[in-house]
């Protein structure tokens, strides 16, 4: 009673501040110190208030904070998971309830990236005043592989809070329909292994808008039409999860049966490289390289001329994208949104079969031509543009909203 109290005073006690003149897009992020008082003669009507809340701060949710910024006034609430100690995230707790005690008052909405734990606070506090709360799932949230603990619902304690703040949101913002529930072949082939949100919550009633990721194009310009036989696939690789996750296993297996190419891998953490050498036989034709700033791998996509993701699991993987953008010949597992994102522009893999994978890659090659890679960039370009993800994303929280209001009148 006390924790409800506090919420609808808050609600009631913290009137809307404006924007600024002009309507500039500004993204507020939450820090430990006073804001400086603001004088009354700029208060002009403000845009809708957002709450903006994720883990941690991906190119991906950085890029959607920026778009909803040119709409909305956006406060963000970085949940800190650097460290998943008992004691860490019950201090990140204090300080979020503390956050959405001042904010969501005087907010429209609530959105946040991926369902977990560091939604429960927002749907429970939104709830009791009355504002809704919009999530954009990205495929953790509602993909699992039991057997490499892959995913909130391989998890004995994440799982339960999963499902409880799945079934108090006001809207999903799936990247890709794949991850409301999909049948997977490949990850543990040959027995189908289904999933998606509904094969972990059957029975969901919660009202979903299907919204594809997108990318800056001009960030990946197209690069040579020549290119050596290389073969790129990047990812950032810490840990032996997220290396079997990403198929990297089948990636390095593949390499000897195509000797004359050289197979690259940008992205392996330099202490984890040595547990791949030890684990893993790594063929004289491949190559381990570090990660890499974001303004560096336009570079490493431009040097290849075929980009394989071999993933296990997947959603609508923006990597795939940014090499196609830069005139890669894509080759991907038959898993979630990847063949979404390659359409006819290039060649799927059914099985994790080695001699099936190394023959279509040899085909990815022998197409990686000038017309190939200008066909990739452009379907990239068509269908997965900065621009149509801000009129999708800002249309389906503006109907949010608006049945909100709807209800409680």
């Amino acid at each position: 009673m006390l924790f409800r109290a506090a919420v609808r005073a808050s609600a009631r006690g913290s009137p809307k501040l404006s924007g600024k003149p002009g309507g500039e897009p500004r993204i507020r992020i939450f820090q430990a110190q006073p804001r400086p008082p603001r004088s009354p003669a700029t208060v002009v009507p403000s845009r809708p208030r957002l709450l903006y809340i994720s883990q941690q701060a991906t190119h991906f949710v950085q890029a959607d904070s920026e778009l909803l910024a040119e709409e909305y006034d956006v406060r963000w609430f970085r949940f800190d998971t650097t460290s998943r100690s008992l004691l860490t995230l019950s201090w990140q707790a204090v300080k979020q309830l503390g956050w959405l005690l001042r904010e969501l008052g005087r907010a429209d909405l609530v959105v946040g990236w991926f369902v977990d734990y560091h939604l429960l606070l927002p749907v429970c506090t939104a709830r009791v005043v009355g504002r809704p709360v919009a999530a954009v799932l990205g495929g953790y949230d509602c993909n699992a592989l039991p057997e490499i603990g892959y995913g909130v619902f391989a998890s004995s304690w994440r799982a339960p809070i999963a499902r409880f703040v799945f079934r108090r949101l006001s809207l999903l913002l799936p990247t890709t329909a794949s991850l409301m529930s999909s049948s997977n072949r490949y990850s543990e082939y040959p027995r189908e292994h289904m999933d998606g949100v509904l094969t972990h919550i059957p029975g969901l009633d919660v009202p979903h808008r299907v919204v594809p990721l997108s990318i800056n194009t001009d960030m990946w310009p197209m690069g040579p039409e020549t290119r050596q036989r290389v073969i790129l696939t990047v990812a950032y690789v810490r840990d032996e999860r997220t290396f079997r996750v990403k198929g990297l296993d089948l990636f390095l297996a593949v390499a000897p049966l195509l000797p004359d190419v050289t197979f690259r891998v940008v992205g392996v953490v330099p202490e984890f490289a040595e547990s791949i050498a030890v684990g893993y036989p790594v063929a004289r034709n491949v190559e381990l390289l570090p990660p890499r700033p974001q303004s560096e791998l336009a570079a490493q996509y431009q040097a290849a001329s075929v980009y394989a993701q071999l993933s296990r699991t997947e959603a609508l993987p923006n990597v795939v994208k940014e090499a196609m953008c830069c005139g890669c010949v894509p080759v991907g597992s038959a898993v979630a949104g990847i063949p979404e994102v390659i359409g006819d522009a290039g060649y799927i893999v059914e099985t994790p079969d080695l001699e099936r994978i190394a023959e279509t890659l040899r085909t990815a090659l022998a197409n990686a031509g000038p017309e190939g890679r200008t066909y990739a960039r452009r379907r990239i370009v068509e269908n997965f543009g900065q621009q149509r993800r801000k009129e999708l994303l800002t249309a389906c929280l503006t109907e949010m909203v608006l049945s909100t209001t709807s209800d409680r009148s």
